[in-house]
């Protein structure tokens, strides 16, 4: 595995399988009247059905992928935000490896169809 593979996979798995994962499990916890941002998401996620809550959960994968893209993107130069017009150089063991890390995270992300 390319370097550049390997450090865009090591970012997939962390923001897909760790990241969303908790985010799932705090947001299925029994409701409660805290006042943390989880507590008030998971008394809103309360009133859908089961389908629904699977359906934004969902939708949370294309949010962490299109967040996640901006700034691969961004450290690839291929995407610029407002006030960022410089270059970026990005390296992983002393090896260069921006260029593609957006298109590889897209590509694993439509390898596990969070697009749809």
């Amino acid at each position: 595995m390319n370097s550049d593979q390997k450090f865009v996979t090591a970012i997939f798995n962390e923001l897909f399988d760790k990241n969303l994962e908790q985010y799932v499990e705090s947001l299925s916890k029994p409701l409660n009247n805290d006042s943390d941002p989880y507590a008030k998401a998971r008394n809103a996620l309360a009133t859908l059905n089961h389908d629904s809550k699977a359906d934004l959960f969902a939708f949370f994968k294309v949010v962490i992928a299109d967040s996640a893209s901006v700034i691969l993107g961004t450290l690839d130069g291929v995407h610029f935000p407002d006030d960022i017009d410089g270059n970026f150089v990005v390296a992983y063991d002393e090896e260069e490896i921006q260029g593609d890390l957006m298109d590889i995270f897209i590509e694993k992300a439509q390898e596990k169809k969070i697009y749809g």
